[in-house]
């Protein structure tokens, strides 16, 4: 996986390995793929660019703080350069491209291109054709139902193999581009793809964004890479964020946990949209806001916990049982069953988002307005409800730790949220209100510390009655629950640290049970990075800062070279594992930079947003 580059435009992704080869890829994220080499193998599609006697790029990176990613290859005829990169869409409904431009660089190198998508997840070749424009020029369109892609280029020919190849050479000062238009089934020949000028656009819309970046720690690069992944996350023509790229990348090598991720979950996307905010990035959450308002759809009782990235609500979970698999890892699924389940932390992390977006800049909205008053009231009706939990449990539902402490972290930035109105412009909630969740709030705060935390284990455990011990947890240590002397916080940050950390020193979730008891799978999984990532803020957060940035030095080492994270990391291959990028973790990564970052004369670098100021009572108990 650490070969793989992902490329977007907001609407369709690419996986790019740095041997030249697009190994997935979709029309629009979270659509079925037309090249799925990356869950399978070359027959299940794929397309190849890259010098005949090349193999892996010799140097491959991104061209400065963009997302054209620039790789070369020296060969025994001379050296070759080839920049790919996804144009912003000029419009909403313009087809996606995929530019590949080759530019010579020393002496003449032979250059294949062997196209062989498949439709539908690897199984269909397509319907093909040549068009012809008026200038004699040609290209290759193949269609399966209501997907076409055109690849314009050199002349391709189907080959015994049924992949459609090109051999051509490229000498030093000559340029050549391929591009791949990726539409309906109406893409003709009339629109012809200007690489260079897309380039420029590209570039030009790169500059445009990452100059708004307000973050000016030591961790710049890692940060602005990780926001402009996240980006990259992004659906630009409906507002909603995926949780990943990709569907199905194990957590385990030949394990069973493989999940499609190519799904909006509240969660991720809400926490997605503040990491960007504390950064300075406002545009996405404008948009998210208003795919939100849609896919609630005006009655916060039936809200699911995930959406498509439509904002549809069905993702019925299927398993493709004609792709092997990444290394064999079985069974490979599309769509995600979790999408029924109750998972009472979201309205939390919603409002968290929404708050978050308002205090960065962006304007109050009517819509968001009465929406997070209905999000604070269903809280008040929901928390003492068992549910699945931020992990999605498959076994039964429990009152998870972490599901009450976002609701009560729900309530308490209602209340800074309505206080802070009532200041400044007419009131969105009346005072008795607002009394009534500071009341709630206080009562969920006192519900967990008084039956979360386990005297025995010096711990706040899973779930209400447990005695395993859950990652997840560290987040009251992010959100101001208890101030960092209180005992009790440090005490389970130290027994996550000596219990939940592998042998390199990162952190897992929790510990899954052989016989499924806690999760319902009977298979185990790899260190998850945004808990190391929330390690790294906890122990920030009581002023271990020595022992924060060691770990955090040791996060950011596995970042792939184009500054690229999974979701976990398996320590005995030394390898990352699960989806990617994972969205998860880049927020993560965002939120740890953020806690470390201090200036001259103490204090931190970056604005703080409402829920991050540590709450001054706490209550004593023997630990």
């Amino acid at each position: 996986m650490e070969e793989l580059v992902p490329l977007s435009d907001n609407r369709a992704a690419v996986l790019l390995s740095t041997s030249g080869v697009v190994e997935y890829g979709c029309d629009a994220i979270g659509s079925s793929a037309h090249f799925a080499r990356v869950l399978g193998h070359r027959d299940h599609g794929d397309w190849a660019l890259a010098p005949i006697d090349g193999g892996r790029a010799d140097r491959s990176g991104w061209q400065g703080d963009t997302a054209v990613l620039v790789q070369e290859w020296t060969t025994s005829g001379g050296t070759v350069r080839i920049s790919s990169f996804m144009p912003p869409q000029p419009h909403r409904g313009a087809p996606s491209r995929l530019h590949q431009v080759i530019e010579g660089v020393t002496g003449s190198v032979l250059i294949r291109s062997e196209f062989a998508p498949r439709f539908e997840d690897g199984r269909l070749p397509g319907h093909s054709e040549t068009l012809v424009r008026p200038d004699g020029s040609r290209a290759l369109r193949l269609s399966a139902g209501p997907v076409t892609l055109r690849l314009d280029g050199p002349a391709h020919r189907l080959d015994a193999c049924g992949r459609w190849t090109a051999d051509f050479t490229v000498s030093a000062g000559e340029r050549i581009a391929l591009t791949l238009t990726i539409g309906n089934f109406e893409l003709g020949a009339d629109t012809v793809p200007h690489a260079h000028t897309d380039l420029r656009a590209t570039l030009r819309d790169w500059d445009e964004w990452t100059a708004r970046l307000t973050y000016t720690g030591p961790n710049r690069e890692a940060v602005l890479r990780s926001a402009m992944l996240l980006r990259g996350l992004t659906i630009r023509g409906t507002g909603a964020v995926a949780a990943a790229l990709t569907r199905s990348l194990p957590e385990l090598i030949g394990g069973e946990r493989n999940w499609d991720y190519e799904a909006c979950w509240l969660r991720d996307a809400a926490l997605t949209i503040h990491a960007l905010v504390s950064v300075g990035f406002l545009d996405e959450a404008a948009r998210w806001r208003g795919w939100l308002l849609r896919a609630v759809a005006g009655d916060v009782t039936k809200i699911a916990i995930m959406y498509r990235l439509d904002g549809g609500r069905t993702l019925t979970e299927r398993e493709l049982d004609w792709l092997p698999g990444y290394e064999g890892s079985r069974p490979v699924r599309a769509g995600n069953a979790a999408a029924t389940q109750r998972q009472n932390d979201v309205y939390g992390e919603v409002i968290q988002a929404l708050v978050a977006a308002e205090h960065a800049g962006l304007p109050a909205d009517p819509g968001i307005d009465a929406l997070l008053p209905a999000l604070g009231e269903e809280i008040v009706r929901i928390w003492r409800q068992p549910d699945a939990g931020i992990w999605e449990v498959r076994g039964p539902e429990r009152r998870f730790v972490h599901s009450a402490l976002m609701c009560w972290q729900g309530l308490q930035l209602l209340v800074e949220w309505a206080e802070a109105r009532t200041r400044t412009r007419v009131p969105v909630v009346d005072a008795s209100t607002v009394a009534r969740w500071a009341a709630e709030r206080d009562t969920i705060k006192a519900d967990i510390l008084q039956h979360a935390f386990d005297p025995d284990l010096r711990a706040f455990t899973q779930y209400y009655g447990g005695r395993e011990l859950d990652a997840a947890v560290l987040l009251m240590a992010t959100n101001g629950f208890l101030p960092p002397d209180d005992k009790r916080l440090v005490c389970t940050i130290d027994a996550i640290s000596r219990e939940l950390t592998d042998p390199a020193g990162f952190v897992r979730r929790y510990i899954p049970a052989a016989d499924g008891r806690v999760d319902g799978l009977t298979d185990d999984e790899g260190a998850f990075l945004a808990c190391s990532f929330h390690l790294v803020q906890s122990l920030a957060y009581i002023g271990r800062t020595a022992d924060a940035n060691e770990l955090f030095g040791k996060l950011l080492a596995l970042r792939t070279p184009h500054g690229v994270m999974t979701e976990m990391w398996d320590a005995e291959r030394k390898r990352p594992v699960g989806n990617m990028p994972q969205a998860f973790t880049l927020w993560s990564l965002i939120g740890a930079a953020l806690a470390l970052e201090v200036r001259p004369g103490g204090g931190t670098g970056h604005v703080v947003l409402p829920g991050q100021r540590t709450q001054n009572t706490t209550t004593t108990v023997a630990v």
